[in-house]
């Protein structure tokens, strides 16, 4: 189902979750638009950030690699100079690592910054959007004064893509924004049949974000892998280092694009966006095989017990997420996802309500997975607060 906006198009299907309106917070007031926002929720909860246990933000649960120190302490004496607004190095290690020309790869200040960029310099008149996703993609075609259609993934179906029913849709001139996996729904959408669409329509541009593909395990890849290493004229691929590498507060990302769009998308980049220490930590991180290993494994055992957990309390529903993230759905009743957060955050936890995500609505939440005790203790937390509300728990 296509839901069509006008000029600079602003509604999306319901009248929560419009790109760039806040939702109701935890306090009652405008919430926050992303999880993570470590301060404002401590703040809420009345304790110190550190006592914050934080399930809204789906970083990598085993935290910075451990040489991480080290190498910024290395390259601390590089903050007295300009970064390479190049990112030579880094560049240079981004291709060497995933088989890539330099001439096709842009760094970011996080995938984020690509993504505000991406829709001024696309030769586009419009983005058709998939939803629920990143509420992000959205802000930024709005921003850059376009218009926006969203396509409503069912839930049925458990959010899944319909590449048919999205190739249906386009018309030329647009572009599409995709997450791979999808965020918040942790779905994954195959690479050949993305890589397809692309081909079929060569007017229409095709932006994947692949932000948390590295947390999907390669034989749940199969053959899929990634499409870095597809090359048409109309794809853009957008990776996340941030996220993986648990360095939320650097920040560092980038995205493959065709070699002729390359050099417009870095000149509508701010110059130097990218500090000396993330462009450091980027190039040692790039480099640790063992580390992105350790963490796909650690996360596919987690993920998958959290999700048992979680579903064994009647009033949740788990969608079967393949990222580092759990959609969950709360049942009809008197608790639903923004009451939960509430008495969850009294309770010193933190987790991500997604009613500003077009397509969902109060009862829908996702969490991180975390480390095997934390996961726990939110599993402890929920319990009470659903007996609380009336339901019935085993």
């Amino acid at each position: 189902m296509e839901l069509s906006t006008g000029p600079g198009g602003r509604q999306g299907p319901g009248s929560r979750g419009r790109a760039g309106h806040p939702s109701q917070g935890v306090s009652g007031s405008q919430s926050i638009q992303h999880g993570g926002h470590i301060r404002r929720l401590a703040q809420a909860a009345g304790i110190p950030p550190e006592e914050l246990l934080d399930f809204s933000a789906s970083i990598n649960p085993l935290g910075p690699p451990p040489w991480l120190r080290d190498v910024v302490m290395q390259h601390l004496g590089d903050i007295e100079h300009y970064p390479d607004p190049e990112c030579g190095e880094l560049v240079e290690a981004i291709s060497a690592r995933y088989g890539v020309s330099p001439e096709r790869v842009v760094v970011g200040n996080g995938s984020a910054e690509i993504i505000a960029a991406l829709p001024r310099v696309l030769p586009v008149r419009r983005a058709l959007i998939p939803v629920p996703t990143y509420v992000d993609y959205a802000v930024a075609v709005i921003q850059a004064g376009l218009d926006v259609d969203y396509t409503l993934l069912e839930e049925e179906a458990d959010f899944a893509l319909d590449l048919q029913s999205v190739g249906g849709l386009l018309r030329g001139g647009e572009a599409v924004f995709v997450g791979r996996p999808n965020n918040p729904t942790g779905m994954l959408c195959s690479a050949p049949g993305l890589a397809g669409l692309a081909t079929q329509h060569p007017d229409s541009w095709l932006v994947v974000d692949e932000a948390f593909i590295e947390f999907v395990e390669e034989e749940d890849r199969a053959d899929d892998g990634t499409l870095l290493h597809v090359d048409e004229p109309n794809l853009i691929v957008l990776r996340s280092l941030t996220k993986l590498f648990a360095i939320p507060g650097l920040r560092l990302g980038f995205a493959v694009v065709p070699s002729d769009m390359a050099p417009l998308l870095r000149r509508t980049l701010v110059p130097w966006s990218v500090n000396a220490l993330a462009q450091a930590v980027g190039v040692a991180a790039l480099a640790d095989i063992d580390y992105v290993q350790a963490s796909r494994a650690f996360v596919r055992e987690e993920r998958r017990c959290l999700a048992e957990e979680l579903a064994a309390l009647p009033a949740l529903r788990v969608f079967p997420g393949r990222a580092n993230y759990l959609l969950v759905k709360v049942a009809e009743g008197p608790v639903d996802a923004r009451e939960l957060a509430r008495r969850l955050l009294r309770r010193g936890i933190a987790i991500r309500v997604c009613d500003n995500f077009d397509g969902l609505d109060g009862r829908y939440f996702r969490v991180a997975v975390r480390r095997v005790e934390e996961n726990a203790r939110l599993i402890e937390e929920i319990r009470p607060v659903l007996a609380s509300g009336g339901v019935s728990l085993r």
